[in-house]
């Protein structure tokens, strides 16, 4: 689906968000050198979407994917995503650029950043910040895709 850019569930996920209501789908842990560990997952299902085909007709450099997407948990909404994934390469199965920031219902947004080859069903984007409970947020970001939904689990470091 890269040829429409079937990065649907990104953060963004890219980019989605989801703590406060949350608790329980946050982990955290503690490394011997000190390093503090949390995990979020959630769900997320896209609300919207687009695909601005730019220049030439059809599949080509600069078109994009935009989608804004609800982040779910036990069955309760808990943020919202938006992530654009511009294409950059139309060469074997494509590339696309992808930014996305997920915010979490009273706790902040963490934002995301990403390079895709192809349409994956499961990758890992950078974690490139955040604002309130997730400022300075470093990190990573997986996204496993399945029909109508992705899982998305962030994994926060300080």
């Amino acid at each position: 689906m890269i040829k429409r850019l079937g990065i649907s569930g990104v953060v963004v996920a890219i980019l989605a968000l989801a703590v406060g209501v949350v608790g329980p789908a946050l982990g955290s842990g503690s490394q011997e050198d000190g390093e503090h560990q949390r995990w979020i997952q959630v769900t997320s299902i896209n609300t919207e979407e687009d695909f601005v085909d730019v220049g030439a007709e059809g599949f080509s450099l600069g078109d994009e994917f935009i989608f804004t997407s609800k982040l779910m948990k036990n069955g309760k909404q808990v943020g919202h995503a938006g992530v654009v994934c511009t294409i950059t390469s139309t060469k074997n199965r494509g590339e696309s650029q992808c930014v996305g920031t997920t915010r979490f219902d009273g706790r902040g947004q963490i934002t995301v950043q990403g390079l895709l080859a192809g349409e994956p069903e499961t990758f890992v984007i950078a974690i490139t910040g955040g604002t309130g409970s997730y400022e300075g947020a470093e990190g990573t970001l997986r996204v496993r895709q399945f029909p109508n939904r992705e899982t998305l689990t962030f994994h926060l470091s300080d």
